[in-house]
């Protein structure tokens, strides 16, 4: 970790000690947004990353100032912990290694941490607003480095020791702080259901429109086709609002669109991501022969998963779908954990949205379920690592709070 890494993760710690309670995850949203993660210490054969550091100072601040609340675990929570501690199980019995277990042991307290400090801090709407707002502000900090990143085709966290910029078959892609261009744009692309259901509920409208914007320039910046196809899907997902209701006849009937096509079609219908080519050379004929081949070789990673994709065709030992991602390192029992807790992340805010009368705080829900689509979009074309994965356990946390609210709200109608 260079010097000028090690004063920022200093400064990050001293915040998350430091701040008032309903800015706790301030910090965290700068060091995602604005400072690279690839920089870290190494003692005695553990990584301490930013990301980590950052963990460590939220646990000992909760316990110092007494700030760890009882929460009843829900179904969410439940997911939460059951996917990690299975996928990672499986992952230690796969290679049997001491440095194996080392590995999960760190991805487990990073993951859960991460989770566990967002539970705490988010305690009602009002916490998950001061969130957005810091979002809103950090894309609206971000937007013009990353456009001189573009000008100069140079990244300027480059004083980080962080320069993953670069031209990817003749277009330069702006990363910022991000590991790779792609989470770049998947990341911003995640916020803007957020951004926008707020100026719906009338919230800082000016600010959240900023944002907007800012996040767009990022997105269009990043110059890939997976996140501006989640955009796609984002806005018409939004524009659905209105049939929310009707939820379960849309995914019924998308259903049976699909089946229908893989039946007439030539080639399986996942053969449609082979077609997705926004920008020139983009790699969907790669993604869809990963996840054809996942396919075919089920019997190879379900009971524990496999330590390597490569024999299943050339290139494949680039995991581009998260997915196919969980299946190989955890099994079919972590994918399936993982898939049911997507579909609880989706129903329990579009729930919500229907069940709370007051137009914003529906639309705010809305936005939430959004998001989490947008995930389920994005895991199509890449496997997630870097600072998006924060952003994934925070879409979680929030959707275990809405949980706990429609609970409350359930047994006072019963009372």
């Amino acid at each position: 970790m260079n010097s000028a890494s090690l004063v920022a993760v200093i400064a990050l710690c001293i915040s998350v000690m430091a701040v008032p309670r309903k800015y706790l995850l301030m910090p965290y949203i700068i060091a995602a947004c604005l400072v690279p993660m690839d920089q870290r210490i190494i003692i005695a054969d553990l990584d301490f990353t930013a990301l980590r550091f950052c963990v460590l100072a939220g646990f000992l601040r909760m316990w110092l100032r007494s700030e760890m609340r009882s929460v009843q675990w829900n179904v969410v929570d439940k997911l939460v912990l059951a996917w990690m501690l299975v996928g990672s199980t499986v992952y230690v019995l796969q290679w049997q290694t001491v440095s194996a277990a080392i590995n999960r042991s760190g991805v487990m307290f990073d993951g859960f941490g991460l989770y566990w400090i967002f539970r705490m801090a988010l305690r009602n709407w009002e916490d998950i607003i001061h969130v957005l707002r810091c979002f809103a502000i950090a894309a609206i900090l971000s937007a013009p480095f990353v456009i001189l990143e573009r000008l100069r085709q140079r990244s300027p966290y480059s004083v980080f020791g962080h320069s993953p910029a670069a031209f990817h078959r003749g277009r330069f892609r702006c990363a910022g702080p991000f590991p790779h261009a792609i989470m770049m744009g998947l990341f911003w692309t995640c916020l803007l259901p957020w951004f926008y259901t707020c100026t719906r509920a009338g919230i800082s409208k000016k600010l959240f429109w900023a944002g907007i914007v800012a996040a767009m320039t990022c997105v269009v910046l990043s110059a890939s086709s997976t996140p501006l196809m989640a955009v796609v899907a984002t806005v018409m997902l939004l524009a659905l609002y209105k049939y929310r209701s009707q939820g379960r006849q849309i995914v019924v009937m998308l259903a049976v669109v699909l089946t229908s096509l893989h039946i007439v079609m030539k080639q399986p219908v996942w053969h449609l991501m082979a077609r997705v080519n926004v920008f020139g050379g983009s790699t969907g004929w790669h993604r869809f022969h990963l996840f054809d081949k996942f396919i075919a070789y089920t019997g190879e990673w379900f009971l524990l998963g496999t330590k390597s994709t490569g024999h299943w065709g050339w290139g494949l030992e680039d995991v581009t779908n998260q997915y196919v991602l969980e299946g190989v390192r955890g099994g079919g029992i972590a994918l399936c954990i993982f898939l049911v807790l997507l579909v609880y992340a989706v129903r329990i805010p579009a729930k919500a949205s229907l069940t709370f009368p007051s137009r914003e705080v529906s639309w705010m829900y809305w936005g939430i379920c959004v998001s989490v689509l947008a995930h389920l979009v994005a895991f199509w074309g890449v496997s997630y690592f870097g600072q998006i994965i924060m952003l994934l356990y925070l879409v979680f946390a929030m959707v275990a709070l809405v949980y706990d609210q429609l609970q409350r709200t359930t047994l006072r109608a019963n009372a």
